[in-house]
């Protein structure tokens, strides 16, 4: 497992690193200047080679992390050799706010002051989502809603050491993948949301009155998810005696014998549903918005047409990826917070 952290200048990716005993650590500054002593001189193209050969060097090593930079402002640095080197690459997430503070006080990183680190973060974020969904790769955003930025970072080590471990929300949606090509009977097969699409409410709030901050950035990587669900394991479910939650009519019309459920919802609520609405489900610790978009890419390979339903960003991949995506839009006719920014303009409402 190689594992790249990427994150802006003062975002903390050191003192992470500093902190991790669980993997082989690389500082990727340190070691760009012991390849090329006069590495800050050269060029942006004179150190695009030294980045790349830095990278092939550490192909030979199985097992690391390593701190990088994917852009300085509007100039990007990742190079192609580094998405290659990653099997995961993660993104530290700090609040601009922050961020400006941090560099106000840094003489090394007062100059990025000068930039606009709101826009700057936020191209970063959505250019290595979109290069990992190109190329399989896992990717996760790191952060701490509400706090804006890590005073402990216990979440962050125990979350790597998962990684380690085997944690892969692409290897969950190869899984699924393989469950519903030997369930299905069609050529087209229906994904849909749980929460809020399948059901008017969430369905773990109307059940055991849960609520989160998780969520609070809108990032739904697989880090947000295994979040949850260690928040999941304080609250325990005995089978409800009657439907908890709304079914949404508008969308429980389109369901077949194709169809499936992609849910980040309580286990235990789900099981419930799915057995009462006899709709197969599949959540989890890994199920995130990058689960469902590669469930959605994996299915499309297999040679099939993807119908997808969903109401937030949590689905939005999934959405935009599928041969026809419909958003669920709330009784009211209004569209989630989290969709404010993105681009719904092929996508059918509900």
């Amino acid at each position: 497992m190689r594992i790249g952290l990427y994150g802006m200048p003062t975002s903390g990716k050191t003192f992470i690193l500093d902190h991790l005993d669980c993997i082989k650590v690389f500082h990727g500054s340190q070691m760009l200047r012991e390849i090329c002593p006069g590495f800050d001189a050269l060029d942006h193209i004179g150190k695009t080679k030294v980045r790349r050969e830095l990278a092939t060097r550490l192909l030979s090593v199985n097992e690391l992390i390593m701190d990088g930079h994917y852009a300085f402002g509007n100039q990007v640095v990742f190079t192609e050799n580094d998405g290659k080197l990653y099997d995961a690459i993660l993104y530290l997430y700090v609040s601009p706010i922050i961020l400006a503070d941090r560099m106000r006080i840094s003489e090394r990183n007062y100059k990025f002051l000068s930039y606009d680190l709101d826009s700057w973060q936020a191209f970063e974020i959505e250019s290595l989502r979109a290069y990992c969904h190109n190329n399989d790769k896992d990717f996760y955003v790191l952060d701490n809603p509400p706090e804006s930025a890590f005073d402990d970072i216990s979440d962050v080590q125990a979350f790597i050491n998962t990684l380690i471990n085997g944690y892969s929300c692409k290897s969950m949606a190869d899984r699924c993948v393989n469950t519903i090509l030997a369930k299905c009977k069609s050529d087209s097969i229906i994904l849909m949301d749980g929460d809020k699409t399948l059901t008017i409410e969430d369905s773990s709030n109307a059940v055991f009155g849960y609520t989160t901050h998780v969520f609070d950035g809108d990032f739904y990587t697989g880090y947000q998810s295994w979040r949850q669900f260690k928040e999941f394991g304080d609250y325990r479910v005995v089978a409800p005696a009657t439907m908890p939650v709304t079914i949404n009519d508008r969308v429980l019309s389109s369901i077949n014998d194709d169809t499936f459920v992609l849910t980040s919802g309580h286990m235990n609520v789900w099981s419930y549903i799915s057995a009462q609405l006899n709709v197969p489900f599949f959540g989890g610790c890994e199920m995130s918005a990058d689960t469902k978009y590669f469930v959605t890419k994996g299915l499309q390979r297999s040679g099939k047409k993807v119908i997808a339903y969903g109401d937030s960003m949590n689905d939005y991949y999934m959405l935009v990826c599928a041969d026809e995506g419909y958003l669920v839009a709330r009784k009211d006719g209004s569209i989630s917070r989290s969709l404010k920014q993105r681009d719904l303009e092929r996508l059918k409402r509900v």
